[in-house]
């Protein structure tokens, strides 16, 4: 048995070069891809690596079978006959194999030039990997790509820049809360259950309270888990910030009278089903009758693309809102940041990056996105 490894350029191209030196019974061992040499291999299409096997008495550079004449003795028929059927049932074998490699090469292909996004130019490749790579959605991160490709096309700078420029611009500056003293400010929080709406609010009525010497009053609606009531009981009473509970939105009029001398009021809400309609008819009254000056979305640095799309559908009934994200210290890339702010198109507030109370909570800073998202990996 002699093995041999054969490159192509193609799979076809390979495969002619085993038939050529081995003959049409060789056996496929292996396929694979494998990249050219050197660093311009990155941005070249991968090579196709065939191994294959023969036994050396039927390779083609060894001596061919002996073509038997048609008036040859009868007593050898029977025998070549038996060996021309193994022959054939081999090679129908060998043929079907091949075109089940073809199949698979060729779907490879496919995902490939897929992943690589069409129409963007090879030098922009690893760019789109990068963001891919960093979980931003695959047309968005296309829609990146080809934006600053048109800009670096247009001009002369560099293209790395163009991203940054373009990155910047999905990212967008952030809008934090801001209160002047004697205005008072109703802020209302909304999101799915256990994205951290409870905490986040917890460490804004701190931030508010005790570092800028703010009137701070919490209202909070979320009594379908009584988990949720305890827990902003408990932050209410180690800040010695009054609380409001509600059974009901009509029940909003009373609890702000309460707090009429405060200069900040924050409301916590149930987390709501991305399907429960009843609950959107109860924010938005919450929401109405609280005349909220400000409506936080509160998303998850965890969550998924498909999780991202589904809840920001899910609170398309808001009039307006900000993205407040949590958990940033649990998540392996920061693509989820960009991608609900191209899905929503709504302004970026605060990143939590812990549980601390109130220190793990910042404005989101646009540079510091930008910088995580291109370091993640090096092109």
């Amino acid at each position: 048995m002699k093995v041999k490894r054969y490159i192509g350029h193609t799979a076809q191209e390979a495969m002619q070069k085993v038939k050529d030196e081995m003959g049409k019974d060789a056996l496929i061992l292996s396929t694979r891809k494998i990249r050219q040499k050197g660093i311009t291999g990155w941005f070249k299409r991968p090579l196709i690596e065939v191994v294959a096997a023969a036994d050396e008495s039927s390779e083609g550079n060894f001596t061919p079978r002996r073509i038997v004449p048609a008036n040859a003795t009868n007593y050898a028929s029977p025998v070549r006959q038996d060996d021309t059927s193994k022959v054939l049932e081999k090679l129908e074998a060998q043929i079907s194999n091949m075109g089940e490699i073809l199949n698979k090469l060729t779907s490879g292909f496919k995902t490939m030039e897929n992943h690589a996004g069409p129409g963007i130019k090879r030098e922009y490749v690893p760019y789109y990997e990068m963001l891919v790579k960093n979980e931003v959605n695959e047309g968005i991160a296309k829609d990146i790509i080809e934006k600053a490709g048109l800009i670096h096309e247009r001009s002369s700078v560099d293209f790395e820049r163009c991203l940054k420029r373009v990155l910047m611009e999905h990212i967008g500056p952030s809008r934090p809360l801001e209160v002047s003293p004697g205005s008072r400010k109703v802020v209302v929080f909304v999101g799915p259950t256990g994205v951290g709406k409870t905490t986040s609010l917890a460490k804004l009525a701190a931030i508010f309270s005790i570092q800028k010497q703010m009137k701070v009053g919490l209202i909070t609606a979320d009594t379908y888990r009584i988990a949720a009531v305890d827990q902003l009981k408990i932050y209410a009473e180690i800040m010695e910030i009054p609380l409001s509970i509600l059974y009901s939105p009509r029940e909003m009029l009373a609890a702000l009278e309460e707090h009429r001398d405060k200069d900040v009021i924050f409301v916590d809400t149930a987390g709501k089903s991305i399907r429960d309609r009843a609950q959107e008819k109860e924010i938005l009254e919450l929401i109405s009758l609280s005349k909220a000056d400000e409506v936080y979305l509160v998303l998850s640095c965890n969550t998924s693309y498909s999780g991202c799309l589904n809840i920001i559908k899910s609170y398309s009934f808001l009039p307006d809102y900000k993205l407040l994200f949590t958990k940033m210290d649990e998540a392996s890339n920061y693509g989820v940041i960009l991608n609900c702010r191209y899905i929503s198109g709504k302004p970026l507030s605060y990143i939590a990056t812990g549980q601390s109370v109130p220190d793990d909570i910042e404005v989101a800073d646009p540079n510091k996105l930008l910088s995580c998202i291109m370091k993640r990996v090096e092109v």
